[in-house]
């Protein structure tokens, strides 16, 4: 399991981050020192060497139509310069 180094205030209940933590290490909000730690991975989190999920059928549908109609406008506008020119 990953774990990073995330501020996390006990009084307040919430994860901070690292730029809202002011100099002296405490929180902006209640201004009690803040735990510089705990954070860890979600379960369930992918690892790099699991394969991915195959795209969805609607997504490729997505990327056909758009696909298609671009060439349909690169042509109209090869047309047009054609004809202007």
């Amino acid at each position: 399991m990953l774990e990073w180094d995330v501020p996390w205030c006990e009084t307040c209940e919430r994860f901070l981050s690292p730029s809202t933590v002011r100099t002296d290490g405490s929180c902006p909000k209640c201004g009690r020192d803040v735990a510089p730690g705990g954070a860890h991975a979600r379960e369930g989190t992918p690892e790099a060497d699991e394969p991915l999920d195959a795209l969805p059928w609607h997504f490729k549908l997505l990327l056909g139509a758009v696909t298609l109609y671009l060439g349909y406008r690169a042509l109209q506008g090869i047309e047009w310069l054609v004809a202007h020119l």
